[in-house]
């Protein structure tokens, strides 16, 4: 039978070959599938060459039930400890075996081989060997030279024809770094070897099993029997097994290299699968065990070393990156512009990474650096990341492959380095390496396949030198630039977004100024809206006195006197309207209040004017103390303030006695003080309290009174970052000041 009763495998399917199934075995072992109370369920056709058993013999039997004697059957029984993951050294029967076992799918798989000595010599030899490889490899610098000491060391242990120590590269092909040959097998020093040479499923079992033993490629495989396990009714999974049989593609492989035995020992760095060691023999040999193992020791001291050598390299390169990208991010922090960032300046944003070309797209801009695509093709470029790309980084070294339009730009940006900033803005930050036109060395072309008479699909037969230009791929990505770009922007973006920070709390402070300045100006335009009603309505009420007076004493004297102060009045309504009007046009053009040097004693007689009716019917007397003429501020606010002082205290003058008003100012402590008194009725203070300068408060019957005159003052006063204050006896008359 095949490897599987109803499964063909070629090379069209084998990189989905259920190896794992395999229903045969290597003939230099023996293998036993144990079920439920440890008792035989399958076994190898091939027992009968090691034990005086047949397979009928042994199915259904519980292990060790066959054995003649106490001690074979103590041994057999003592297999089921869990120290035989482990190799265990038994006899049976006079014959020492080497015994392994492993559980797979609630089965125990047994599997042996005959044991051969170690002798001293060949220990002391070994042990040499690993010694001055394990000085060689501490010694030496680079992979090459490390690689070609170890091909040494397995071969002088294996005595193998040729030994290759191979490397993956990133699409799973394999790189012969290192060789050590006789004449009897040709070089394949330089060498690739196409990924389909180790498919899937090949690689996975290499990365579980690291040594792997074919002693004759033309020997005969032991069926495992039956192929079906009679509990399950599926092949046993056997892919952990020692001697599984290899893969029939692989078999006729090796055959077409021309060698008869193999053994392959993985090489794995940080847990990942970094390459193989394939030993070649032209005629069959069986490798025991106490080599494989120092042979494995040899590959995993190398392993090690590599992964130090790489960290070390890594680290290098990262702190290197890291540190211009550090230096960028403060040149940024100090204020230096993104454009600046992208230019010639040392460090640039082509120093983060290993890549010649750069660009930015961000805030609908795309800002350039180095060797890059036109805006066109980045443009592109974008809209196919932000379409297809998963989020996060992408990087490749062979864009082309992926993007068919990136081959219009392979020679600049073969490579690409991805990493986004937001897909919704199509924004991103983009790294390019160039081109690198490199030429291949295959072993026998690795697209020619061969197609046999029955129809399937073989290995190549050939594999002489076949040379391959390799287009449209960059140098690789390594991780220290993915890690320190995806830094750099991780820090770019925080610092994008401390900025944005900044500006909207200085757009906050201006909205905010600018509500309290409309509401200023609100306040101010009410303000105004007061003036108008309250001092307006004053003069108003004085013409109206003027007639009444006529009304009252017609005749020419009477007449003259009434139109005289009629015309003033009116005047001075005028001037006070185109006053309002100006501060109004200010108010809405957002420009602040003018001010001015104002004459007191001009803008008191002009209040005065506004007030003759009330001043002629009570006979008031008023006097000015003016020790300071002059005032600094803007004049519409020293009329109303003036107008509603001299208002209240003629409106408010005791019926008992004639009013005097005194309007007197000073200035003390670098301010300017207007006070105005008068012996009129007085006030209560305590009684009147904050209610003195409340909105449409009256303290005092008058038909004029309207309780609005000392508001407006007093909100004018504050407006100035003034303060007035009173001081009043009730009978005796009051006394306001100003302080601005």
């Amino acid at each position: 039978m095949q490897n599987y009763q109803n499964h063909q495998v070629d090379l069209s399917n084998c990189d989905r070959e259920p190896i794992h199934h395999i229903g045969r075995i290597q003939p230099h072992g023996f293998l036993l599938v144990l079920g439920q109370e440890h008792t035989v369920e399958q076994v190898s056709q091939n027992i009968t060459s090691f034990l005086p058993f047949t397979p009928v013999q042994l199915l259904g039997q519980p292990l060790g039930a066959w054995a003649t004697t106490s001690a074979d059957k103590e041994n057999w029984e003592s297999l089921l400890s869990p120290q035989v993951q482990f190799l265990r050294l038994l006899e049976l029967g006079g014959q020492p075996y080497l015994f392994c076992c492993h559980a797979s799918e609630g089965k125990l798989v047994l599997e042996a081989e005959r044991a051969t000595a170690y002798p001293d010599a060949a220990k002391l030899h070994h042990h040499r060997l690993l010694t001055q490889l394990h000085q060689d490899l501490n010694k030496l610098e680079e992979l090459e030279p490390m690689a070609e000491a170890l091909a040494h060391a397995l071969r002088d242990v294996l005595a193998y024809d040729r030994v290759n120590v191979t490397r993956f590269d990133e699409d799973w092909h394999t790189d012969v770094v290192a060789e050590s040959r006789n004449s009897k097998l040709p070089s394949f020093i330089g060498h690739h070897f196409p990924a389909s040479d180790i498919p899937a499923p090949a690689r996975a079992l290499l990365l579980q099993k690291h040594i792997r033993q074919i002693p004759n490629v033309h020997a005969q495989a032991a069926e495992i029997f039956p192929y079906l396990n009679p509990t399950t009714g599926q092949p046993t999974n056997i892919l952990q097994s020692e001697f599984r049989n290899p893969s029939e593609i692989h078999l006729e492989y090796i055959k077409n290299t021309g060698v008869a035995a193999t053994i392959s020992f993985s090489i794995l760095v940080k847990e990942e699968l970094w390459g193989v060691v394939p030993c070649h023999h032209v005629e069959p040999v069986y490798v025991d065990v106490w080599r494989r193992q120092v042979c494995d020791q040899m590959v995993k001291m190398f392993s090690n070393v590599i992964s130090s050598l790489q960290t070390r390299h890594s680290r290098e390169l990262y702190l290197q990156l890291k540190e211009a990208g550090r230096h960028l991010i403060s040149r940024l922090r100090e204020g230096v512009k993104l454009t600046q960032a992208f230019g010639s300046t040392s460090p640039n944003i082509l120093d983060i990474t290993l890549g010649q070309g750069a660009v930015i797209c961000i805030d609908q801009k795309i800002i350039c650096a180095g060797q890059v695509p036109t805006r066109e093709q980045i443009q592109d470029l974008v809209s196919w990341l932000a379409q297809e790309v998963p989020e996060g980084a992408f990087y490749t070294s062979q864009l082309s492959r992926i993007w068919p339009p990136a081959e219009a730009f392979k020679t600049v940006g073969s490579g690409l380095l991805a990493l986004e900033i937001s897909r919704y803005n199509k924004e991103y930050l983009l790294f390019f390496k160039p081109e690198i036109k490199e030429t291949r060395t295959w072993a026998g072309n690795p697209e020619k396949q061969e197609r046999g008479k029955e129809g399937y699909i073989h290995p190549r037969k050939s594999f002489e030198k076949w040379v391959e230009v390799i287009q449209g791929k960059s140098q690789p990505w390594l991780l220290g630039e993915r890690e320190v770009a995806q830094l750099f922007l991780k820090d770019l973006v925080a610092l994008r977004l401390r900025n944005q920070t900044v500006e909207l709390e200085v757009l906050y402070k201006a909205v905010m100024q600018n509500a309290e300045q409309l509401q200023a100006r609100n306040g101010q335009l009410e303000d105004f809206a007061r003036i108008i009603s309250h001092n307006l309505r004053s003069p108003l009420a004085n013409i109206k006195s003027l007639l009444a007076y006529h009304a009252e004493e017609p005749g020419q004297e009477s007449a003259s006197f009434a139109l005289q102060h009629i015309a003033q009045v009116t005047d001075n309504m005028n001037d006070t309207i185109q006053d309002l009007n100006t501060i109004v046009n200010l108010q809405l053009t957002h420009q602040t209040l003018p001010r001015e040097d104002v004459p007191v004693a001009e803008v008191v007689e002009k209040e005065l004017q506004n007030l003759a009716a009330v001043v002629q019917q009570t006979s008031a007397q008023v006097q000015l103390d003016l020790q300071a003429p002059t005032v600094f501020m803007p004049k519409i606010y020293l009329e109303s303030i003036l107008h509603n002082l001299l208002s209240n205290a003629l409106k408010y003058h005791s019926p008992d006695r004639q009013p005097q008003v005194l309007v007197k100012t000073w200035e003390a402590g670098g301010k300017f003080h207007l006070a105005v008194s008068d012996n009129g009725l007085g006030m209560n203070l305590k009684k009147v309290g904050d209610k003195l300068f409340g909105l449409y408060k009256v303290f005092h019957y008058h038909k004029e009174a309207k309780g609005l005159g000392l508001y407006l003052t007093r909100l004018q006063v504050k407006s100035l970052d003034g303060d007035i204050q009173v001081q009043s006896q009730e009978g005796e008359g009051t006394t306001f000041e100003v302080v601005v």
